[in-house]
């Protein structure tokens, strides 16, 4: 399986509005654009997109697909940033999908990475803003087996 694992593009910071319901900002959206951009040009066969619920974590899932305009969105719970990231795991071993796109936020999306490169969520990679992420993983899917196959900053997908 192929996972790849995108954070959210840069958010608008506004006090008056709830975390959960920060959009992004322009430049939050130029990112999200750049990213999908990257994986269509790519030619990246990701069978489905994963998001966690928070409005910046959906409108970058959005930009990739209008780049992947044929991949399904789906939004879950399990990829919020205080989320235990074994649970995404576990709902990833039930897919039949052989690629997945995860867009998520911090800490989450670096334990996530980290568990899967080396079964243990306390090793960090640190994922800033819209960079992304591709780790192979062989069947069975298992914590401590994937390969990071490249990990680029949202500056690189820019610049494509």
């Amino acid at each position: 399986m192929t996972i790849y694992l995108l954070r959210h593009g840069d958010a608008v910071d506004t006090p008056a509005v709830h975390d959960s319901d920060r959009p992004l900002s322009n430049f939050g959206q130029r990112q999200a654009t750049a990213a999908g951009r990257y994986l269509a040009k790519t030619n990246a066969e990701i069978g489905q997109i994963l998001c966690s619920t928070s409005l910046r974590a959906r409108q970058t899932a959005e930009a990739i697909q209008r780049e992947l305009p044929s991949v399904p969105v789906g939004a879950t719970e399990l990829l919020a940033s205080s989320s235990d990231p074994r649970d995404i795991i576990h709902e990833l071993q039930k897919t039949s999908f052989k690629s997945v796109l995860m867009v998520g936020h911090e800490p989450h999306l670096s334990r996530t990475l980290s568990l899967l490169l080396w079964g243990d969520p306390r090793s960090r990679v640190e994922m800033k803003k819209c960079s992304l992420a591709c780790i192979s993983v062989s069947d069975p899917l298992e914590e401590g087996r994937g390969v990071l196959q490249w990990l680029m900053s949202s500056d690189q997908t820019i610049r494509g």
